[in-house]
Parts: structure tokens; C-alpha cells; sequence
């Protein structure tokens, strides 16, 4: 059996305070930007996105930046998924459907905020390694599956707050039909080469109220589900 030491290197210790450094400058960065709420704040430094990247990865992720995954998508910055969230205003006692799961992360920031979280990804070599790291993570409250976004079951039944991680013209009408009463869905909204987020509600009457929370960059929401990639 090969040696172990006792005790982690002093490089290895250095590393490690490096990145502590580095997460604590991040959550100060989105606070200056103006994001103080503190559950959501708890909930970003709870879910570290180290955590969900590859190693090549691990400095750039405690970065303000967007980074690439497999199949061509993309894992969103801090402060655009802050901006997403707070927006959303999810609390406790929420049910969440989250649409393009991506690396997992954005699903386990908001384990930290919803009672439940259902997220879809239409990748399955994704959804698959998401599903594991939220499980190594221990992470409980969040189901992760390979699921068609666009075209959702209504078994999965009724969500307070849905967040879509793509661009769409309006959103699908099987997603806006599983947003309960009062609920709030938001995404990307394309309309020629203009991109912007949109929060969409639903209010009295069982209408649906759309409010522009500026421009965003964003992929198109793809319908169908991808075994091979």
C-alpha cells in the first residue's frame, strides 16, 4: 500500500483557502450588484458550483461567469441565476419545476429555497450526472430527470414557481398549464434578435401577466429528448 500522509499538503491547505477566498469574493460581488437577500445568498454559498464541474473547471467557477457543458449548453453565471431567483421570490413551502437542468447546480441552489424541485433535462448523459452529484451531495428534496421540457407530463401535477433556462417565444402552453393559481414562471423571451427575461404570473381571472426584467442572453428551448451526445 502506497504512503498516505497524515495530514493534507501545505499545498493542498493552500488551495483549499484559496477557494474559500475566492467563494467569499464571489458573495460579496453579488451583494454589491444588490442582491441581499439572505436565504438566497445561504442558498448560493450552500451549493458551491465547484462542486458541479469538471476540475479544469473548478477556478473558473467561483467566477461571475457563464461556463461550458457537454451537448452545447452552458451553466449560467451567479448573478444571472441571483437575478432569476429573486425575481421568482421562491420560499419554503414552494414546489418548483425547473426546465434544463444542465450541471445540476442551478437545481441545488434551489433546494436550498423550495420545499420540493423538480428539474428536466432533455440530455440524458446530463440529467444522469446531474442526478449523481445532487445524490453524492445528499441533496434530497430534488428529482432530476430526462424529460422532454417543451411537452411536459401533467402527471408531474402543479408548481408554484417554474424557471426555464432556454428562450421562447411565449412559453409552452403544457408549462404555463402547470403553474398553479398565483404562481410565477420565468424565462428568456426571443423576439427577432432581441433576448429578454420575462416573469410571467398568473393572476386573477386565470390570466397571465408578463412583466420584461431586461435583456438577456439565452439558447433556444429544444423539444425532444437526446439519448446520444
Amino acid at each position: 500500500m502506497a504512503y498516505q500522509p497524515p495530514f493534507p499538503s501545505a499545498a493542498a491547505q493552500a488551495r483549499v483557502e484559496l477557494q474559500k477566498l475566492a467563494a467569499a469574493r464571489l458573495l460579496l460581488s453579488l451583494r454589491s450588484k444588490g442582491f441581499n437577500d439572505l436565504n438566497l445568498l445561504r442558498a448560493m454559498e450552500n451549493a458551491p458550483r465547484e462542486n458541479f464541474v469538471g476540475a479544469a473547471q473548478v477556478s473558473l467557477a467561483l467566477r461571475d461567469i457563464a461556463l461550458p457543458l457537454p451537448c452545447g449548453q452552458t451553466i449560467e453565471s451567479p448573478s444571472e441565476l441571483a437575478l432569476a431567483l429573486a425575481a421568482l421570490g421562491v420560499a419554503p413551502h414552494m414546489r418548483v419545476l425547473e426546465v434544463g437542468t444542465g450541471s445540476g447546480w442551478s437545481a441545488a441552489v434551489l433546494s436550498g429555497l423550495a420545499n420540493r424541485v423538480v428539474t428536466l433535462e432533455c440530455f440524458d448523459s446530463l440529467a444522469r450526472a446531474a442526478r449523481e452529484k445532487l445524490e453524492r451531495l445528499k441533496i434530497a428534496n430534488v428529482a432530476a430527470l430526462w424529460a422532454d421540457g417543451a411537452d411536459i407530463s401533467p402527471e408531474l401535477g402543479l408548481f408554484d414557481r417554474i424557471i426555464i433556462h432556454a428562450a421562447v417565444e411565449t412559453p409552452p402552453p403544457h408549462l404555463l398549464g402547470a403553474l398553479g393559481e398565483g404562481g410565477a414562471l420565468i424565462a428568456a423571451r426571443a423576439s427577432g434578435e432581441r433576448t429578454e427575461r420575462v416573469l410571467y404570473r398568473r393572476i386573477a381571472g386565470d390570466r397571465i401577466e408578463a412583466t420584461s426584467l431586461g435583456p438577456c442572453r439565452a439558447q433556444a428551448l429544444l423539444s425532444g429528448l437526446f439519448a446520444k451526445l
